[in-house]
């Protein structure tokens, strides 16, 4: 049964610094097996052929320590072996000829360690390790970040560098980096910023969580103690008089996105303990319920009922004057009113002669129809007020 075939890989698209063929002492075997091996930046690629685009095992040498010679009895036969010295341990390697193995000697040490080492070697070939030192520094450049610039010096407190924690900001915590992270998490509907104490025990920090697309962005600020306030170590340093003006200037630059955190305390009303039974064993979680504290009544006043405010307009009364004649208006008051006389009544206005009545005068024919009437209007008019109440009102 055929052995499995090793994986493989495609190699880096960085260009080459030096290849050729070295055997790889195989820790499993217990010998040498000879791979075509290309050194592309700082890493070590195995191939089979120089013509195979994939790699079957790569080393890096960021941890190289360094390239020396084995140390062997027999100089005839492994005069041409070298060893990578790595802090995880150390690889085994033979070249096919002295020339070789201090090639590959010169080449790994440059690129790895960015400096040419004293070799017996020829100046063309040291005019290639040249050249591979400074291809080496350009793809660095461009893979690693820009540097960042030099902090100042934290100076060190005097006595106690907690000298304001009384009037710390409310999203002040006394955790640890971990801690803080845990607690954010925890308490997402609180707030999602705190201030901690720094990892140094001379300066604080901020820690933030931040939900995007269901991942939570945790993010660390360093807070700087200096002589006139604190220092926000970020762009070019923001400058903050108290710690609460630290929180303020998160909150204001984010637009009210970093809340601070701000938990709700809790207390117990009740004293509650818990207790073994002798008899069972259990525990049982018991409460105590204390009943409540008497006020004496002369120290609380008694309550006051709050009435409607009275909006009745109160009456002033002012006192009675003195008048000059008061004497007169006395004598006045005792003497009686005088009844007023009273006005006659005015007598009914005469009444017009009827039907009737002009057939009484048909009974006394010897009379003139004028006398008559006069006559019996007189007599008609007496008897009607004979009949009626007197001409005088009472």
């Amino acid at each position: 049964m055929a052995s499995p075939r090793p994986t493989r890989v495609r190699a880096s698209v960085i260009p080459s610094y030096h290849e050729d063929y070295l055997e790889k002492f195989e820790t499993k075997s217990q010998t040498y097996r000879k791979y075509w091996t290309v050194l592309r930046g700082n890493e070590l690629f195995f191939q089979v052929t120089s013509r195979d685009p994939v790699y079957i095992e790569k080393i890096c040498l960021n941890d190289l320590v360094c390239v020396m010679n084995e140390d062997s009895n027999d100089k005839d036969s492994q005069t041409s072996n070298l060893i990578l010295k790595l802090n995880h341990g150390d690889v085994r390697l033979k070249a096919d000829s002295l020339e070789s193995r201090e090639q590959w000697k010169g080449f790994i040490h440059t690129a790895a360690k960015l400096e040419i080492p004293d070799l017996a070697l020829l100046p063309g070939q040291f005019q290639r390790l040249k050249a591979v030192m400074e291809e080496e520094l350009k793809q660095r450049r461009k893979s690693a970040p820009p540097p960042l610039p030099s902090r100042p010096k934290t100076p060190e407190p005097i006595e106690d560098y907690y000298d304001d924690v009384e009037n710390a900001p409310s999203c002040y915590y006394m955790v640890t980096r971990v801690e803080a992270e845990i607690m954010l998490e925890r308490n997402m509907e609180y707030g999602n910023m705190l201030m901690r104490p720094g990892h140094d025990k001379k300066s604080f920090a901020i820690t933030t969580r931040q939900m995007f697309n269901n991942n939570a962005l945790v993010k660390h600020y360093r807070i700087r103690c200096a002589d006139n306030g604190y220092v926000i170590e970020i762009d070019n340093g923001v400058l903050c008089c108290s710690q609460q003006e630290i929180i303020d200037h998160f909150v204001k630059c984010t637009n009210g996105a970093l809340k601070p955190l701000e938990r709700c305390m809790d207390y117990e009303v009740n004293l509650s303990y818990v207790k073994e039974d002798i008899e069972s064993g259990e525990l049982i979680h018991q409460k105590q319920q204390q009943a409540p504290i008497k006020t004496p009544a002369c120290i609380s006043p008694p309550p006051v009922k709050e009435g409607k405010p009275n909006l009745k307009i109160p009456t002033i009364v002012e006192p009675e004057g003195e008048y000059l004649n008061d004497d007169e208006i006395e004598k006045l008051s005792q003497v009686k009113k005088q009844a007023q006389p009273k006005k006659p009544l005015m007598p009914p206005p005469p009444k017009t002669l009827t039907h009737a009545d002009s057939s009484q005068l048909k009974a006394f024919p010897g009379l003139t129809s004028a006398a008559l009437k006069n006559e019996l209007q007189e007599k008609l008019l007496g008897r009607k007020i004979a009949q009626s109440e007197p001409y005088y009102s009472q």
